[in-house]
């Protein structure tokens, strides 16, 4: 697939997120005008900073970068558009969010406000974790060190994450356990929204 194409499916991956339909082009750039939730624009930025880095159109690339800066000023957030990021990435409340520039995050993920994600400074400040798939991070919830999060994974409120976590549990508490080993997609979150806009 092109990285025209990767773009194109990421955005729309993204607001059918945020919005639970899929929407056109034209509505697409009424929301990013007119909407207040910051989120989805911040989301849509950072996609095209990326591909202008990748297809290195470095003249766009550092336009966006400096309106990301803003508004990551504005509302205390810090996203790397270099960060890898898989399609359908949701961020219900766009405030003090903080993740490291070499993170990895799987598809149909939910970040929550408070959220950091970073490395672990007394072993590596460059290695920061790896995130699967269908993953919904709690607010307030801190992810430490070069760790690796398994798919289908719900992350509690305030949780502080320092360990591998496998596969389709939910987990809570300092330091974070398994309190349930049912997948995040069976405790009343939007994942399967998303499966409906691949099938389509």
């Amino acid at each position: 697939m092109r990285e025209k194409d990767i773009l194109r499916y990421n955005i729309y991956a993204d607001f059918y997120r945020a919005y639970g339909a899929k929407v056109s082009k034209k509505q697409i750039l009424k929301l990013l005008f007119r909407f207040s939730n910051q989120g989805p624009k911040y989301i849509f930025y950072m996609r095209l900073a990326n591909y202008f880095k990748k297809t290195n159109k470095n003249l766009f690339r550092m336009i966006l970068s400096i309106h990301l800066n803003r508004m990551s000023v504005k509302h205390g957030v810090e996203i790397s558009y270099k960060s890898k990021i898989g399609e359908g990435l949701s961020i219900p409340h766009f405030n003090n969010i903080i993740m490291g520039e070499n993170v990895v995050i799987g598809k149909n993920c939910t970040i929550l406000q408070g959220t950091t994600i970073g490395s672990n400074l007394f072993k590596s400040r460059y290695k920061i974790a790896t995130i699967g798939d269908n993953v919904l991070i709690g607010a307030g919830a801190k992810i430490i060190g070069p760790i690796t999060i398994g798919n289908n994974v719900t992350i509690g409120a305030n949780s502080v994450v320092t360990t591998d976590i496998p596969n389709d549990v939910v987990i809570a508490g300092s330091p974070a356990k398994i309190i349930s080993y049912k997948p995040a997609i069976e405790i009343g979150t939007d994942y399967k929204k998303f499966d409906e806009f691949i099938k389509k």
